[in-house]
């Protein structure tokens, strides 16, 4: 059974007036390829009426939430600072509902960067708008070094699910401003870097909801632990998926008028 993993997609920060870019709705290329070679089937949401929510999250079997754009503070009730950068409440407003149907259907999310800011969120959690406004945040976190290149370490928790995947360590890429700030409820924090910044966050007590600050899918091609990774992800999938066939209610198909 070919899990289906849906990628939430992002809006083109700047639209192309008059081109076939005008509103233009991407996904990185990196994610699907990722998906792929983990044996499921990578099948992109666009921003689009929340209506649909339930429609997109009945298809498939567990959600990346993709990096992109900051995260607007007016989701937990903050006033925007001087080092904001684009945002879309647009988007932030399906994702958020995007993800709280994944969470209400119990299936497993991965989700990176701005996604784990927002499973932050989702849970009643802050961010900081900029590492600069971070005591003690002395690492380069928007790296200038190219984006398949890691450029930092991070400590994991023991007793966690990313500790069973990757150990104690990895060495990770860095492409964020924002960060976790106050965590939301329920959540735990598995894993941080050197000054202290928070790396990735979990749901404990459910089988794959973890939330990563780096960007894996960059990478993974060169890392066994972030294949690892996203293998693990997809697994949780496939066990959802044929939980859902088994538990399915039977179909009785209507007897066959016979031809005469």
């Amino acid at each position: 059974m070919t899990a289906i993993i849906g990628i939430s997609a992002a809006v083109l920060a700047e639209q192309v007036p008059n081109t076939i870019s005008r509103n233009g709705t991407y996904v990185g290329g990196d994610y699907v390829s990722v998906i792929a070679k983990s044996g499921a089937a990578p099948f992109v949401i666009p921003v689009t009426d929340t209506g649909l929510v339930t429609t997109f999250v009945n298809q498939m079997d567990g959600l990346i939430l993709s990096g992109g754009q900051d995260v607007s503070p007016a989701l937990y009730g903050a006033l925007p600072q001087a080092k904001l950068g684009v945002t879309s409440i647009a988007r932030d407003i399906f994702e958020l509902a995007l993800l709280k149907e994944t969470l209400a259907q119990k299936k497993p999310i991965l989700a990176i960067c701005r996604g784990a800011q927002l499973l932050n969120i989702a849970f009643g959690g802050t961010l900081h708008q900029d590492t600069s406004y971070i005591r003690n945040a002395n690492l380069e976190h928007m790296q200038r070094d190219q984006a398949t290149r890691a450029t930092h370490s991070i400590q994991i928790e023991k007793n966690s699910q990313l500790y069973s995947i990757l150990g104690s360590t990895a060495q990770v890429n860095s492409f964020h401003h924002q960060a976790v700030d106050i965590l939301g409820a329920g959540l735990k924090i598995t894993a941080t870097a050197p000054d202290g910044v928070v790396e990735a966050i979990e749901k404990p007590g459910v089988p794959f909801v973890i939330g990563v600050q780096w960007h894996p899918e960059l990478i993974a091609e060169n890392d066994i632990g972030m294949q690892r990774m996203f293998q693990e992800f997809v697994k949780s999938a496939e066990r959802g998926s044929i939980k859902q066939i088994y538990n399915a209610p039977p179909i009785h198909l209507k007897k066959r008028a016979t031809l005469r």
